[in-house]
């Protein structure tokens, strides 16, 4: 895998569970506020987890080529951000 494929890989990954946090964020702002708590959070959720599936697919197209990759510290991060 070359060096900007996984830099690729990787920004996506940092977008998609960036997102995936920002929707969980606000649902859990909405819990805590009694003037929202009763909205429905199923498709922020729903979304949310959408978007950790698609960002673990991503890390799963550089897991499976491991033996052909050098050590990235971006990855290091987006595999951080997506846990």
């Amino acid at each position: 895998m070359t060096t900007e494929r996984l830099n690729q890989i990787s920004m996506q990954m940092l977008t998609l569970s960036g997102d995936a946090k920002k929707l969980l964020t606000e649902v859990l702002d909405d819990l805590a506020n009694p003037d929202t708590l009763n909205r429905d959070h199923q498709a922020k959720l729903n979304q949310a987890h959408q978007y950790l599936v698609d960002a673990h697919k991503q890390q799963n197209l550089v897991t499976a080529e491991i033996d052909h990759v050098s050590y990235s510290v971006l990855f290091a991060h987006a595999q951080d951000t997506l846990m």
